[in-house]
């Protein structure tokens, strides 16, 4: 009896694993097919364990796509679901969810920003999904492919800095994978031809990523089919000039700390150059402003220095909190559930705080910038790139920065959509949840489990590893949302830059030269253009 029940699984798993691999084939040779063959796989119930269903939703998922066959889309999608309201914690289930939902709304045919309002919802929850999906214990071989899913979602919404930090992760999960290694090194040619960031250090990481996709090239059919496989050969080829990054062994172990997290705040968003003093050299050199305006420097600049110093205490701060043991002289009651308290969970809490309160700053500059109307005093990063329509209502860019945004600003939409990733089920919210908790109610961290001795409704647990996770997630974020907030000011100065012909230049002085600290006197300097007719003086924007 047990010899036949071991011959009929055999022959069961045999089946299944042919099925699977003929329907695979056909997905990129005949994905027509491939659809009409899933719907005859069985999916009300897995056959000896074999799970049929999930094969029916993948197929139908992936030969939807490269069909553009929304029926199959959303019937590969509604299997998903299903699977999920049985096992609500399968990493699996919320990867491929993730990327039915992807598919879904890569089938909206794109023709302007308005794109990404009608997709908004679809790829919100395609994000969650793919974090679900990291964040779960379950089925760990599917964390590198849903970080890299993550970052292509992320790319494609403009949040460029995120998506690398994504394929980072990927990678550091699955040093083969041969899609994470090309999708980072995409991101930082992008750089490069967008002239962004140190050259040379960009080309000497992204030289290294496509060294490592190259070593493992049959992961990328594996990973991505073979249409994607063909579509990255030339990348996969690309020959970069030889040149070395950065060396470390001299850095200190807090430039380790911040090239080991990807947290200089530079535009060159990997290889800290150590031979700087001011590595963290993101900054504005000028901005538009009409004649007449008034004497002194635009506030933008103080705006943004004080976003930056911000950054490098929340920075710093962290840093401190995770490597360094204070001299505590408080003395505190246990409750009794292995919370941890004193100065080292507080300066968790108030760094993590600090780097979500830069988001609204973000927000108050970006008012500031384009002359938003309103009441300045209720400004707020959640709510600052959409029209205030009432529920139910389409959503809508704000009236001030569609013109923008119209004009390809691909930073203002990088702003908005971490915007939406930090509303209702968005995969940032815990960051937001943790910000307001800290600031408004109490923090309590846990080092072993994270089971309150009494509930309160007023009181936000966290185990101490997943807080120190979500911290420096959280750093990262406020990096990249200071990166787009410049990435942007650049772009709408090039767009003034293009409308008007005559104009003036003034420079800006650099802060340590006036202090004498720098033996630097200017940021950075333009040539004077004609007297403009348009009464406009015009201050060059750099991101290198």
């Amino acid at each position: 009896m047990s010899a036949k029940t071991k011959s009929t699984s055999v022959i069961d798993l045999d089946a299944f694993n042919s099925a699977r691999a003929r329907l695979q084939a056909l997905v990129d040779d005949n994905p027509t097919q491939a659809i009409a063959d899933a719907r005859k796989l069985p999916s009300d119930k897995p056959i000896r364990r074999l799970d049929y269903t999930g094969l029916k939703a993948c197929i139908l998922v992936d030969a939807g796509s490269q069909a553009k066959n929304r029926a199959a889309i959303e019937e590969g999608i509604a299997l998903f679901k299903k699977l999920l309201a049985k096992s609500p914690g399968d990493a699996s289930y919320h990867y491929n969810l993730g990327n039915g939902l992807t598919a879904l709304a890569d089938l909206e045919s794109f023709a302007d920003s308005q794109w990404y309002l009608k997709t908004a919802e679809t790829r919100r929850r395609a994000r969650s999904h793919f974090q679900k999906a990291i964040s779960s214990d379950q089925h760990p071989a599917v964390l590198s492919t849903s970080f890299t899913n993550l970052g292509n979602a992320l790319f494609k919404a403009h949040r460029w800095v995120e998506a690398y930090d994504a394929y980072h992760c990927a990678l550091d999960h699955d040093n083969s994978n041969a899609v994470a290694a090309t999708g980072a090194a995409r991101v930082l040619l992008r750089c490069v031809e967008r002239g962004i960031g140190d050259r040379h250090i960009l080309q000497a990481v992204a030289a290294r990523h496509l060294k490592t996709a190259n070593l493992h090239p049959q992961r990328l059919a594996a990973l991505a089919g073979i249409r994607a496989e063909k579509q990255l050969a030339h990348l996969m080829q690309t020959r970069l000039p030889t040149c070395k990054p950065p060396d470390l062994r001299n850095a200190s172990d807090y430039q380790k700390f911040v090239a080991r997290h990807r947290l200089a705040l530079s535009p060159t968003i990997e290889g800290l150059d150590c031979s700087l003093k001011r590595w963290d050299s993101l900054r504005l050199k000028s901005v538009t402003e009409e004649i007449g305006k008034g004497f002194g420097v635009p506030p933008l600049f103080a705006m943004l220095n004080v976003m930056k110093s911000d950054f490098l205490a929340a920075r710093f701060l962290a840093y401190e909190a995770l490597s360094t043991a204070f001299p505590e002289s408080g003395l505190y009651a246990d409750t009794l559930d292995y919370a941890v308290y004193g100065m080292v969970p507080s300066f968790l809490a108030l760094a993590q705080r600090a780097c979500i309160d830069l988001l609204d700053k973000i927000a108050a500059a970006t008012t500031e910038y384009f002359r938003i109307p309103g009441n300045v005093k209720v400004v707020y990063f959640w709510s600052r790139w959409f029209e205030d329509t009432k529920s139910g209502h389409p959503l809508a860019w704000h009236p001030s920065l569609r013109p923008h945004i119209d004009k390809s600003n691909t930073a203002l939409i990088a702003l908005a959509e971490i915007s939406l990733d930090m509303g209702e089920e968005g995969f940032l919210l815990r960051k937001k949840a943790f910000r307001h908790a800290s600031t408004h109610r109490f923090t309590v961290l846990h080092d072993i489990g994270c089971h309150p001795s009494r509930q309160s409704s007023q009181i936000e647990h966290s185990g101490l590893t997943e807080f120190k996770a979500q911290l420096i997630e959280s750093l990262q974020l406020a990096r990249a949302a200071l990166i787009y907030f410049v990435e942007m000011v650049s772009i709408a100065e090039n767009a003034r830059a293009a409308t008007s012909e005559n104009r003036a230049s003034i420079t800006v002085p650099n802060h340590h030269y006036i202090r004498g600290e720098s033996p630097h006197r200017l940021l950075g300097s333009r040539r004077r253009s004609r007297p403009a007719a348009s009464e406009e003086t015009s201050h060059a924007l750099d991101v290198s």
